[in-house]
């Protein structure tokens, strides 16, 4: 049987649409009730695809955190409780009830052919209501509307893991743009430093008014450059206020991610996370049930079309079923692919951390040195500012390392536990 959101939306809005007397018995007599399908729970964890399960402590007022943002953004996104609401109003059908309706405005239509049949009346029009109510009667019983339904949730709530998937793209977002600003103070600083030397210079007759105007160029450019970055960040700033409900001002305040001794993280199984995140997934589903329609218009192809002049109609039959067949391939490949690109990405993000660690430790190294030699008068102040910049870029690439790899890791886990895969 089809799946079919409109004949679900039919049954959903099936209540004593008709006002005929609903007799004790039809011809049919049919009696039970219709038994729901069973679907997995899929709910997601507190705080998260990459969240811990203990209850973290609330956000302060004008700021978020990551332990809470799951949470925050399922309470607080208005798409996402349009999208909660409706699921809770599929889960709370009473399937019982609705059968008992079917039956008795089925029996009621049948009474009411008899009736218009024996007075010599046309019952063309009740016959069509007949059959489309006997029809819908008929899935409920076989509990195909029941699997309808499961196949719709399952769907709604892989929209609602979207958007929240897409709250924490946003909120990684601005860390990355927030580090970027102040790597970008520091440079500007700097700038300053040197400045401030070149124009010493300058008097003693050392440098050029254009070299002294050339640094003064690019200051002002970075100025620039970081007064739009900063319009960018309250703008992405305003965009997770609204995810979060609450009054979009731009100013919100985000927490640092978990430390990297403080993340627990499991080594992985590829052939059984793959399983697991091809079984969870609400793409890979719908693909199916694509198929599955597909097969089922095959196969009443082929038992229609046996005429001598219905041979072109079976032929572009079997073409389209082909053409599905490929389709289907090609998105369970598509899904592969894509997962297998988040499955090396976490070992290529934990090589990039490592060199960024390292990379830190030999500038402390520099570092020291400087201090030491400063302290000899060997070296001057300016020599350590600059190592102490040094320092602070190293471990600015070591926490943009960092922030790739914690990203890595959370959209490996939503690819395993809900089988979603941003941008496939």
């Amino acid at each position: 049987m089809k799946r079919s959101i409109a004949l679900l939306l039919a049954v959903l809005t099936l209540t004593g649409t008709l006002t005929l007397p609903a007799l004790a018995a039809g011809p049919d007599g049919e009696e039970g009730a219709a038994q729901g399908a069973a679907q997995e729970e899929t709910s997601a964890q507190e705080g998260g695809a990459g969240q811990e399960t203990s209850q973290p402590e609330p956000d302060p007022d004008g700021t978020v955190s990551w332990a809470n943002l799951d949470s925050r953004i399922r309470e607080g996104s208005l798409s996402a409780l349009i999208l909660s609401e409706s699921i809770t109003s599929l889960e709370n059908l009473d399937y019982d009830q609705m059968y008992e309706n079917l039956r008795k405005q089925i029996n009621s239509i049948a009474t009411a052919q008899w009736y218009i049949t024996m007075m010599g009346g046309d019952s063309s029009s009740l016959d069509q209501a007949y059959d489309s109510l006997r029809d819908t009667f008929e899935d409920l019983k076989d509990g195909v509307t029941q699997e309808d339904n499961a196949d719709l949730i399952w769907q709604l709530e892989d929209t609602v893991n979207q958007v929240v998937a897409g709250g924490e793209t946003v909120y990684l977002t601005l860390l990355d743009l927030e580090q970027q600003a102040e790597d970008g103070q520091r440079g500007l600083e700097t700038i300053d430093r040197n400045l401030e030397q070149l124009r010493l210079r300058q008097q003693l007759g050392q440098v050029s008014r254009q070299t002294v105007a050339e640094l003064e160029q690019t200051r002002s450019q970075t100025a620039s450059q970081l007064s739009v970055l900063d319009a960018s960040i309250r703008q992405l700033k305003r965009q997770l206020e609204t995810m979060l409900g609450v009054t979009p001002t731009g100013e919100i305040a985000l927490a640092p991610l978990p430390q990297m001794d403080e993340s627990q993280w499991e080594n992985r199984d590829y052939e059984a996370d793959l399983a697991a995140a091809k079984a969870a997934s609400w793409t890979l589903r719908d693909a199916q049930n694509t198929l599955d329609d597909a097969k089922e218009t095959w196969d009443d192809a082929q038992k229609d079309y046996r005429g001598p002049d219905e041979g072109y109609l079976l032929q572009m039959a079997e073409h389209t079923w082909n053409a599905a067949q490929l389709t289907y391939n090609s998105t369970v490949e598509t899904f592969e692919t894509s997962f297998r690109t988040l499955y090396d990405a976490l070992a290529t993000s934990e090589v990039t951390l490592a060199s960024a660690q390292s990379a830190l430790a030999w500038q402390q190294t520099l570092l020291s040195t400087a201090e030491q030699k400063y302290a000899l008068g060997l070296s001057s102040q300016s020599a350590v500012l600059d190592a102490q910049d040094d320092v602070a870029s190293a471990q600015s690439t070591l926490d943009s390392a960092w922030r790739d790899l914690f990203s890595a890791r959370n959209s490996y886990r939503w690819a395993v536990e809900y089988g979603l895969i941003q941008g496939s």
